[in-house]
């Protein structure tokens, strides 16, 4: 049985992109390279910035989005991954438009949150946007999984920090700060809800002896299983 094949809707940004590859490679158990996954990666760094359009002072990303979707579907592929947190805003109005499966990022971390059993107040690292939009808490809600998110200075701090890292600079400090803060609120773990935060997760995992839940590797693995399935 061969491999599906997998479509990535990337750009977003493109180190992060090029991350989740990467960790499609890791997770497939090949021996070979004809053991590995078939995919196509429609990398598009000109997708307008998702937080601004959903703060409402920025051009919308959906009709670029919908053009990769499109892309993708008609190059073949079995299903969608869009490594982006805050682009899954959109995902409604995408998977209308596309016949084939989009895998839902949010979705996937919140499940893997559920069944680590051992987390009942989480706490979320994300954009601005995603943060705003409720995109995680309206998702832990359902499960009946407490949030905890930044205040307003937090979430300046974080963002800056994200935007650095698109920069190719790591600044960890703030995120780190954050976090502590988030502990002696009671938060049991936390999610690394913004792809560009995966890049520090080794560093934030030497630091902090509790669940991190990354949302590029978890996408990454759902997709593998499902490649393989």
């Amino acid at each position: 049985m061969r491999p599906k094949r997998v479509g990535i809707l990337g750009g977003m940004g493109p180190e992060a992109t090029a991350f989740f590859f990467q960790k499609i490679i890791e997770l497939t158990p090949a021996r070979r390279d004809q053991d590995h996954i078939p995919l196509i990666i429609f990398n598009n760094p000109q997708v307008p910035d998702r937080t601004a359009a959903i703060m409402g002072h920025g051009e919308s990303p959906l009709p670029i989005l919908l053009e990769g979707i499109t892309f993708l579907e008609g190059a073949g592929v079995d299903f969608i991954c869009i490594p982006c947190n805050t682009a899954h805003f959109y995902y409604e109005e995408l998977q209308n438009r596309c016949r084939v499966p989009i895998l839902h990022l949010i979705d996937e971390v919140v499940k893997q949150v559920q069944e680590h059993g051992d987390v009942n107040k989480i706490g979320i690292l994300a954009t601005t946007g995603t943060l705003k939009s409720g995109l995680y808490q309206k998702a832990c809600q359902k499960l009946r999984i407490k949030t905890l998110t930044p205040d307003a200075t937090q979430e300046s701090e974080l963002y800056a920090v994200i935007q650095n890292i698109k920069a190719g600079k790591k600044v960890l400090q703030p995120v780190i700060d954050l976090v502590n803060a988030f502990l002696q609120q009671g938060v049991q773990g936390i999610i690394l809800g913004c792809t560009e935060l995966s890049l520090i997760k080794e560093e934030l995992a030497r630091e902090f002896h509790i669940p991190i839940f990354d949302s590029v590797e978890i996408l990454a693995r759902r997709a593998v299983q499902l490649a393989l399935s």
